[in-house]
Formats: structure tokens, sequence, C-alpha cells
């Protein structure tokens, strides 16, 4: 579907209108699917379930958004991008703070998307490295965002920030090495 049209249905979409909100889901789905499975990249195979949840829990926090505002495709994606990361690191902090009882097995979606500690652990770790890259380089931490969570090539990212792409290349080599350090302690 064309950009124009997406960027109708989106005004239609916060204007309340269902129909234009079912249709820019389904115009948006694999993208968003796509973006999900590449958060989600180090799960085994099988655990197809990981994404679709993933998907459609991000669709329900930005259907629930009183206040949002969202201009055209790109800023769509980026957006639930940043929900979907947002997701994540929810889950991880819930599994984290979860009491556990023994030997009891303990199934709910929160293992669908965060299976163990150690996921939880990467989460976590890498959240806290880009909240401390978003004070030191912002630009460095939305090359991030765009890279990493939303999945944008270099052109799309230099394309989306208004700057060259070898900037953006610059950025992504030095934001990699400082959230390596940062996440390293």
């Amino acid at each position: 579907m064309p950009d124009g049209e997406i960027t109708v249905l989106i005004a239609a979409w916060l204007r309340g209108d269902k129909a234009a909100e079912n249709a820019l889901f389904e115009a948006l789905y694999r993208q968003l699917h796509r973006r999900a499975l590449m958060l989600l990249h180090g799960d085994p195979a099988g655990q197809s379930m990981g994404p679709t949840a993933l998907v459609h829990e991000a669709y329900l926090r930005l259907e629930r958004s009183a206040a949002l505002q969202v201009g055209n495709r790109d800023h769509f994606l980026r957006l639930a991008a940043r929900v979907m990361h947002s997701i994540l690191v929810d889950r991880a902090r819930a599994r984290k703070s979860a009491k556990r009882g023994g030997d009891l097995a303990r199934v709910d979606e929160i293992d669908q998307l965060v299976r163990t500690d150690a996921d939880a652990d990467e989460i976590l770790a890498v959240d806290t490295a880009l909240s401390k890259l978003k004070e030191q380089s912002p630009r460095q931490a939305q090359v991030v965002e765009l890279r990493y969570f939303a999945g944008y090539s270099l052109e799309e990212t230099a394309m989306v920030l208004g700057v060259a792409e070898r900037t953006v290349k610059r950025d992504w080599n030095v934001a990699r090495t400082r959230l390596k350090i940062a996440i390293a302690g």
C-alpha cells in the first residue's frame, strides 16, 4: 500500500475510525511482524508465537494511547518498534522480579517473550545502556533505535534523521561500541 494511503489511514484511525484502524493494522502487519522477529532474533526456532504476541501487545498499547500523534508510515513503524522494545523491557523486569515457587513451572506470556533470566538480563542491560547513550548522544541513540529495534537500513535511517548516510554509519559504529562497553560494565 502506498505511503499516502497509509498516512490517510493513520489520520482516520486517530479520529476513531475503526475500519481505518483495521485496514492500517492489516497493511502494516507484515512489517511489524518482521520487526518483532528482529527484536526476538535470539529465540530458538519453533517459538512463532513470540513475535506474534509481541506485535499484538504493541498494537493494543498503541490502540489504548489517548494522546497518540503519528504523522506517516515511518513514524508509526518507529513508534511501534519503541513500544515493542518497551514491552520486552517490561517483561524482562517482570520476569526478574517474579517470585519462584520451588519446582513449580510458571507458564504465561512472559515466558513466551522472555524465557530465561539470561534473556531478561540482556534486555535490561541493553535498555540501561541505551538510556545512558540517550544522555550522552541523543542522535546515536536514535540511530540504534532505528537500526536495531525498527530494522531500518543505513540509508533509511539517514533519510529519517535527515543526515548523510556516512554520518549514520559513524554514529552506528560509535554507538555499538559505547553500548558494548556499558553492557560489559
